[in-house]
């Protein structure tokens, strides 16, 4: 099911680059270990079982499982003074075959927030770590599963390698269901994803011999710095692919004609299943603002000469061309409800905004064009009454979603 000589890929490229380019990466720019690998390494020392860790300049906890080669694995793939990956694109869709923990996943979501990233992992005894990892950020999609050459049933039935690292092997009595990569990149719309990464104790090596999506722009394989295999190197003929040793990394650069990068997937604003949203309810009072159960919100006007009812949230905008606001006033009896919705950069310059007034129950759609623009904004909705002279009893504005697209 392995090779020895097949441990970690990551990226896939399909464009020309400059011979300089790409002496760089594989030469590797000097890089000066952060704090962070004697951090995590203090923290975890002694300990046995999940721990969640705090490592600097990142928002969300790292989990890690003390006793084990977590350590090892997260520094290797988030410490700047590591061999890790280096990227001569800019990588948008990113299949990652053999998540483990997460740690992989996290850094080239960070390092790359305007990407879309599919993790995944067969082993279950890393899925609950990676998922704990993974679940805060909106670009990761974890998935519990193994990649072989069939659909069939595969267990760590082997040992590769001089450490006997559990490798998977195609059994009857196995209980990982195994998917073919290209149905599972079609059900997850993944198909034109341009960056392919595989870890060898998840996957088939004969993956990488069968003919691979075509929007490709590059694959990763980590060896550990050694050569691909000379039966699997003649996979990738010069003529075709450009190859680069790039630390513990074996690049394989499609040549091609530079192809556009895929559009960003949508984003629900309001989404109450995804990643925790920091969000500010300015000027209401009481059950002025509430989640509604379905998903949504409402956020009820204020009174005459009040300021208006405000919910502010924040957002990564990755590309996206539209803002859709679905909005309705909850009873047709209630006064008219003015709703304003702008997003604004972190500069707080105002990327879109727009309005609409609303006195029955029924929704109406609100869209409002974005910018070219990339990273974090946020999305400000207003609401209060249309005429000074009603009364806000019973005038509960409902936004019932708001997705980027």
């Amino acid at each position: 099911m392995t090779s020895d000589n097949f441990r970690d890929p990551h990226h896939a490229a399909f464009i020309p680059m400059p011979e300089d380019t790409l002496a760089g990466i594989q030469a590797g720019a000097p890089r000066t270990a952060s704090a962070s690998a004697a951090r995590l390494r203090e923290e975890i020392s002694g300990l046995t079982g999940l721990a969640a860790v705090m490592v600097e300049e990142r928002v969300h906890p790292l989990w890690l499982r003390g006793g084990t080669s977590d350590i090892d694995r997260a520094i290797a793939m988030l410490d700047p003074g590591a061999r890790g990956l280096k990227c001569a694109h800019e990588p948008r869709r990113i299949v990652e075959i053999g998540a483990g923990s997460g740690y992989r996943a996290v850094a080239l979501a960070s390092d790359y927030p305007g990407a879309e990233i599919l993790a995944i992992e067969p082993d279950p005894v890393l899925q609950r770590t990676g998922l704990l990892n993974t679940l805060s950020y909106d670009n990761i999609t974890y998935v519990s599963t193994a990649i072989g050459a069939e659909e069939t049933t595969y267990g760590f039935f082997a040992r590769s390698g001089e450490l006997g690292r559990p490798a998977l092997l195609a059994h009857p009595a196995g209980t990982i269901k195994g998917r073919k990569l290209a149905n599972l990149l079609s059900f997850h719309r993944f198909s034109d994803a341009d960056t392919l990464i595989i870890t060898p104790d998840a996957a088939s090596e004969a993956i990488l011999r069968a003919p691979l999506p075509p929007a490709l722009r590059m694959i990763a394989v980590e060896t550990g710095g050694v050569p691909l295999a000379p039966d699997l190197a003649r996979c990738y003929p010069l003529a075709q692919f450009i190859t680069v040793i790039s630390g513990d990394y074996v690049l394989l650069y499609r040549r091609g004609k530079q192809r556009l990068p895929p559009a960003s997937r949508p984003v629900s604003v309001l989404a109450a299943d995804g990643p925790a949203r920091f969000f500010r309810v300015e000027n209401t009072a009481g059950d002025g603002f509430f989640h509604l159960p379905g998903g949504g919100v409402r956020l009820h006007p204020n009174g005459p000469g009040q300021p208006p009812a405000r919910l502010t949230l924040s957002v990564e905008l990755r590309d996206h061309a539209e803002l859709q606001v679905s909005m309705r006033v909850a009873r047709d009896q209630a006064a008219a409800v003015r709703f304003t919705v702008k997003l604004l950069s972190e500069a707080g310059t105002v990327l879109a905004a727009g309005g609409e007034t609303l006195a029955d129950a029924r929704p109406r759609a609100l869209v409002l064009a974005l910018p070219e623009h990339q990273g974090r904004c946020e999305v400000v909705f207003t609401t209060e009454l249309a005429a000074p002279n009603t009364s806000p009893a019973d005038a509960w504005a409902e936004i019932i979603s708001a997705t980027l697209v």
